[in-house]
């Protein structure tokens, strides 16, 4: 005998097949969600951590960039130290030469020898004085050349004047440092 099924299981399958079928899609779609839910956050939050270190790098260079000021004036202020302190030894030598340059040529003037001028320039001595004869004047340039500081004694000029009753020879000369 036939048996008939007057049951609609095909109808029922097939509205289960559906329903099952829309589940999974709403159950994927969820996820999908999920997931890209769960990416933007991650990467919002990376987004925001790179900000922060990049206002953190741009406070850190700032404050570099002030050191580095203060580094640049501090340099300044040493170079112009180190320019002070080079000028303050070439007035020490200085000084050390020209006590020494006075104290020879002091050495050198005879008794009736005096000097009313002394220049001493980078590769010369000027000397003007006065003398009581033209002998004497011959006497003190003799004797600056054996002090040992000077190559050459000139003579630039020999003038004799009368000052009250006493005639006095006025001299000049030039002495080329050695």
């Amino acid at each position: 005998m036939i048996k008939i099924n007057l049951l609609p299981y095909r109808e029922i399958e097939k509205k289960e097949k559906i329903l099952f079928q829309f589940v999974i899609m709403i159950s994927a779609m969820v996820i999908s969600l999920v997931i890209v839910g769960i990416v933007h956050w991650r990467v919002v939050a990376y987004e925001k951590d790179k900000i922060t270190e990049r206002d953190e790098l741009k406070n850190e260079i700032a404050e570099l960039d002030k050191k580095l000021g203060q580094i640049d004036k501090i340099k300044g202020q040493k170079s112009e130290i180190e320019r002070k302190l080079g000028v303050i030894d070439t007035l020490n030598t200085k000084r050390i030469v020209s006590t020494e340059l006075v104290y020879k040529i002091g050495e050198a003037v005879p008794e009736s020898v005096w000097l009313t001028n002394l220049q001493d320039k980078d590769k010369e001595v000027a000397i003007d004085g006065e003398a009581y004869s033209a002998n004497d004047v011959s006497n003190f340039m003799e004797r600056l050349g054996r002090v040992g500081l000077f190559t050459k004694v000139n003579l630039i000029s020999l003038d004799q004047q009368v000052k009250g009753n006493v005639k006095i020879i006025k001299f000049n000369l030039i002495c080329l440092k050695g």
